[in-house]
């Protein structure tokens, strides 16, 4: 299907509507350095501006920046941590073409977080760094440098050697924080494969959400898209003389990514397309039939009806599998940050910047 975005406004001419990505994502912690230990997103709105020099002093003096128990994080090295994540952020916005300026006020919040998520998470890296060691849990050079290396494969070896440079961190300091982000990660894997949801569980959570395995009525249908509603009439008399609507969408859809296959878009439900498609779409009662001329932000379809497929609620049967692993990821979700408030409750920790 066409990469667009569904139910906007804004007009994209020559694709066709696209389901909106559902996705839920579930924040686990809130450690971010440069890979993401287990799960979490940081999404940031704010205004945009030029860039900022570099390497960046966000903490000033020297001396003790953070005291964990018997370790010591300088204030020098939270700067450089507190420098890569900017350095990654400028990347980011560089690559949506806004420059991104760390010291303007209209970015201070932005900043701000910056530094209280270094900071909370490095003092949880620490913590479980010194738990791993007393499992025995630790990290090889193989998997470090593998990660390294898929780190320079994502950014482009090149582009990422100059975000590390930006930060002043050398790529031993890169290696070592991967290591205690690998053995991190270990830890929380760790605690999901040892958990084990029965079938008992997954049933009762099943019973009392029922309602989320509902699946709605759904169609696979087809479509030409075009530009002006002349072009459309026009398409629609050469279908009513008889012309095949898969060779038509091929022939003259702007719709590229459906038009070569004949304007199939595959199954989607009601709420998955903008309204004045879905609702076409839907009025279509038999495969073949074909609507009137539609108008959406897009251009003016015709849509063809492939089938029809009826809400239908899912077994238990069915979702088992899928429930007793998410199941199991809360349940350590819930042991890993209990693991982490434990830690931080008998660790005396000095957090002396701000």
């Amino acid at each position: 299907m066409s990469d667009i975005e569904t139910n906007n406004e804004t007009k994209n001419e020559g694709q066709a509507p696209q389901p909106k990505d559902k996705t839920t994502l579930i924040v686990l912690s809130s450690v971010l350095i440069v890979i993401v230990v287990v799960v979490g997103i940081l999404l940031w709105k704010t205004n945009i501006l030029k860039s900022g020099p570099k390497p960046l002093a966000l903490i000033s003096g020297t001396g003790p920046a953070i005291i964990i128990g018997n370790e010591t994080i300088s204030k020098s090295e939270l700067n450089k941590q507190l420098n890569l994540q900017v350095s990654l952020l400028k990347q980011f916005f560089a690559s949506q073409g806004k420059p991104f300026d760390p010291y303007s006020k209209d970015n201070t919040q932005i900043i701000n977080q910056i530094k209280q998520n270094v900071i909370q998470g490095l003092v949880t890296l620490t913590l479980l760094g010194d738990y791993a060691k007393q499992k025995g849990i630790t990290a090889s050079d193989k998997e470090v440098n593998d990660t390294l290396g898929q780190l320079e494969t994502r950014f482009g070896k090149d582009k990422f050697k100059t975000i590390v440079e930006e930060s002043g961190m050398s790529m031993d300091d890169i290696k070592k924080q991967l290591k205690e982000q690998i053995i991190a990660k270990d830890v929380y894997t760790g605690m999901e494969k040892d958990v084990k949801v029965s079938d008992a569980e997954a049933k009762s959570f099943y019973d009392k959400h029922k309602a989320q395995f509902n699946v709605p009525e759904e169609v696979n249908a087809r479509h030409i898209l075009v530009k002006t509603k002349p072009e459309a009439e026009q398409i629609e008399k050469e279908l009513k003389a008889g012309k095949s609507f898969t060779m038509l969408a091929m022939e003259k859809s702007i719709d590229k990514a459906s038009g070569a296959k004949g304007g199939e878009l595959g199954f989607f439900t009601q709420d998955q397309m903008v309204p004045p498609f879905s609702k076409a779409a839907f009025a279509l009662k038999k495969p073949g039939q074909i609507s009137p001329i539609v108008q959406t932000q897009y251009g003016f379809h015709i849509i063809q009806l492939i089938a029809r497929k009826p809400a239908q609620a899912k077994t238990f049967e069915e979702v088992k599998p899928q429930l007793q692993q998410m199941l199991a990821q809360q349940d350590a979700k819930e042991a890993f940050e209990k693991l982490i408030d434990g830690l931080k409750a008998k660790t005396k920790i000095d957090i002396k910047v701000q």
